[in-house]
């Protein structure tokens, strides 16, 4: 089967997250509306509303309708319906007045309680949403004269403001419930759309992957749909809300044609398929007989190889010259190229016929030579038996006598055989007669540890016998050449015992034994009269240094290690020295045995036979088909909306103490009552703001003129 060439599909975007919604939503302008007490008012307010909905209280009330979550068959008749949106403020709850003849302690409250109220309604704002910002306190003076006029102008400011707050919020719920609508209904109504086209797809994609597995090459496209969304940049209200239905209509009848298109290219891909499986059925019949007939036949042809490959080798293990050379048989087979079904059948089974006698030949051809050669490697394996039969007796001999050689040429060469003598040599006043002494000394060959005696001799026994132990110290080496080189390093000296064995008869007792080294120092001296025995521990080395080199069955020379004083009557006195003798000795080379005559080992020559396999049939044409994957662009998101700005600013009331009056003032020309609070921008005239600035100072100087003149009578 041909291989074909796999098409993986990557899909780009935010593409697959579909459905249709039923949710209830508000949206309002995403545009930041500034407001303040000057500007808004329950008219401006009532501008945003969108429907007649009736507000009892803060909540905003949503109207949606539902849409169709089912989209294989979605139309233009199953479109989504638009939402409504609807936002009212309630009524400012601070009073505008606050009754005639208060007293400046109620007017003050009065002040403070409405001001708590719009600071809890800004609070509520901020909470909501709404960018508060809070300007500079504004102090006002009450007297008992103007606490009511005061009093209603701050309120009706107060109340004015906090209708102010009240708007801001209800335009910032609205705004926000908009924008969730819009969102939720976009959100849903993609989730939907994407899960039936994500069904279609994945029906497509099983299908793609079980034509793939089939044979079938498929080329995955992908087709993007890219609906004319509208823009819903800066929508708010009611005309996001039916943008953002158009778009869903949109939206679903893409989702609609992206399924069906699928669906269609499903159900092809499909029919195909099982037309391309019946035809690879054929052709997997017709090649089973093929690749039944040719494993039977490699099989046989093996089987025969392998026993003749296993005679080659054991034949030229055995020594024989073999060479290998292969036979090709190439039977004539009808040519099966384009053809199917029974021609294909009959073709096959003709070429199977020629196979499987060729192979029935080759079997019998390399069998024969198997024989063939197990009976020449039979007869010459019992000639070379013999041969090396008489060649081991040969070798053996040989082996043995070259051993020995080598072993004693190479103690020879490497050894440090020899031989170790130590004598001590005394030069006496006495060497004869009455008084006559002596001195011994012997060696250990292995260790070199030596044992130095000397008598002791009153005139009439000999009363004791003095022995001194110690060690000589060398070191042999061998050059290699059979010669040594002998180094006689040290001299120790272990311990001098003196054993008695009479009683000294002589005057003179004063006996006293000496040793010294090369150089005349005192190593060791005893004085003692010979009539007790006793034992001195020495444990002194002295160096000697000397190196030799001597060659096999060469002594060297005596050499002085220690002298020796036994001071008395007569005094002996001794040299102690040792020599060395290389005993290494040369071996003689031996004389080998001649071989015996080798067989000439036979040639021969066998033959692998091959045997050409039939053609399979020609494998089915692949078919090379495409299938789209529909995407379906994303809708456009809602923009989130701005903040509603509002701005609000407090008083701070301050009371005039009440003063008595003991002298009747001058009555002050009337003069207008004006407001002394800031202007709104409302209605007022710059004309009218002087003058209330003006009655606001004429009444604080007449008030404290009249502080004044008071503070003088008392």
């Amino acid at each position: 089967m041909q291989n074909s060439k796999k098409y993986k599909l990557y899909k780009s975007g935010k593409l697959w997250v579909v459905g249709a919604v039923a949710v209830a939503g508000v949206a309002v302008s995403a545009n930041t509306t500034q407001v303040s007490a000057d500007t808004v008012s329950n008219a401006d307010a009532q501008a945003v509303k969108t429907t007649d909905a009736t507000q009892n209280d803060k909540q905003v009330q949503l109207t949606a309708s539902s849409t169709d979550t089912t989209t294989d068959k979605a139309t233009t008749d199953d479109a989504t319906k638009t939402a409504t949106v609807s936002s009212t403020a309630e009524k400012s709850t601070v009073p505008t007045t606050a009754g005639t003849s208060v007293t400046q302690d109620q007017a003050k409250d009065a002040v403070d309680k409405a001001q708590d109220t719009v600071k809890s309604d800004a609070d509520t704002a901020s909470k909501a949403g709404v960018d508060v910002t809070t300007g500079k306190t504004t102090d006002v003076t009450i007297n008992d004269d103007n606490a009511s006029s005061k009093t209603d102008e701050v309120l009706s400011d107060l109340n004015k403001q906090d209708q102010a707050v009240k708007d801001a919020t209800a335009k910032q719920q609205a705004n926000d419930q908009a924008y969730q609508t819009a969102t939720t209904e976009k959100t849903d109504a993609t989730k939907q759309g994407q899960a039936d086209l994500d069904n279609a797809t994945s029906d497509l994609d099983k299908q793609v992957d079980t034509s793939e597995k089939a044979g079938i090459k498929v080329n995955v496209e992908v087709a993007q749909s890219s609906p004319e969304y509208k823009d819903l940049s800066g929508l708010e209200g009611q005309e996001l809300l039916d943008a953002m239905a158009y778009n869903i209509n949109l939206y679903k009848q893409a989702i609609a044609d992206g399924v069906a298109s699928e669906k269609a290219d499903t159900e092809t891909l499909a029919k195909l398929t099982a037309e391309y499986q019946q035809k690879q059925a054929d052709y997997a019949k017709a090649n089973a007989d093929r690749d039944e007939a040719v494993e039977k036949g490699q099989s046989d042809l093996n089987n025969a190889t392998s026993d003749l490959d296993k005679q080659v080798e054991a034949s030229k293990n055995a020594g024989l010259d073999v060479s290998v050379e292969v036979s090709k048989v190439s039977p004539k087979y009808k040519d099966l190229t384009g053809l199917e079904g029974q021609d294909l059948l009959d073709a096959m089974a003709y070429n199977l016929d020629l196979y499987n006698k060729a192979v029935v030949s080759g079997v019998s051809t390399e069998k024969a030579d198997t024989e063939t050669l197990a009976k020449l490697t039979s007869e010459y394996q019992k000639q070379v038996a013999d041969y090396e039969a008489q060649k081991a007796a040969v070798d053996k001999a040989n082996a043995d006598k070259k051993a020995a050689y080598e072993k004693a040429l190479e103690d020879y060469m490497n050894g440090t055989n020899h031989t170790t003598s130590m004598t001590a040599q005394t030069q006496t006043d006495a060497s004869s007669g009455q008084y006559q002494t002596f001195m011994n000394a012997t060696v250990d060959q292995t260790t070199g540890e030596f044992t130095l005696e000397h008598d002791m001799n009153d005139g009439v026994h000999i009363i004791g016998h003095g022995v001194l132990k110690g060690k000589v110290n060398w070191k042999i080496v061998s050059n290699g050449d059979g010669t040594e080189t002998v180094t006689i390093s040290s001299i120790e000296l272990y311990s001098y015992t003196y054993t008695n064995a009479y009683q000294n008869q002589a005057v003179n007792q004063n006996i006293n034994f000496h040793v010294y080294d090369n150089d005349g120092n005192e190593l060791f001296s005893v004085y003692h009269d010979g009539n007790t025995t006793f034992s001195k521990t020495i444990n002194k080395t002295a160096q000697i240094n000397k190196t030799f080199k001597i060659s096999p069955n060469e002594t060297s020379p005596l050499a002085q290690v220690l002298v020796g004083d036994d001071n008395w009557i007569w005094n002996t006195h001794g040299q102690v020295s040792t020599q060395i003798k290389n005993t290494n000795v040369a071996p003689k080379a031996p004389t080998y045995e001649k071989d015996p005559v080798k067989p000439t080992a036979p040639k021969a020559t066998v033959h692998h036979v091959q045997v050409v396999a039939p053609e399979k049939g020609q494998e089915p044409a692949v078919p090379v088909v495409s299938v789209k994957k529909v995407t379906v662009a994303d809708m456009p998101n809602a923009d989130k909306p701005q903040p509603q700005k509002v701005e609000v600013h407090y008083y701070n009331i301050k009371k005039t103490p009440k003063v008595e009056r003991t002298t009747t003032p001058e009555t002050p020309k009337a003069v207008e009552t004006a407001s002394i609070l800031p202007h709104t921008n409302a209605n007022e005239s710059q004309g009218g703001v002087w003058l209330s600035a003006l009655a606001g100072l004429a009444s604080l100087g007449l008030a404290f003129g009249i502080s004044k003149k008071g503070k003088k009578q008392n």
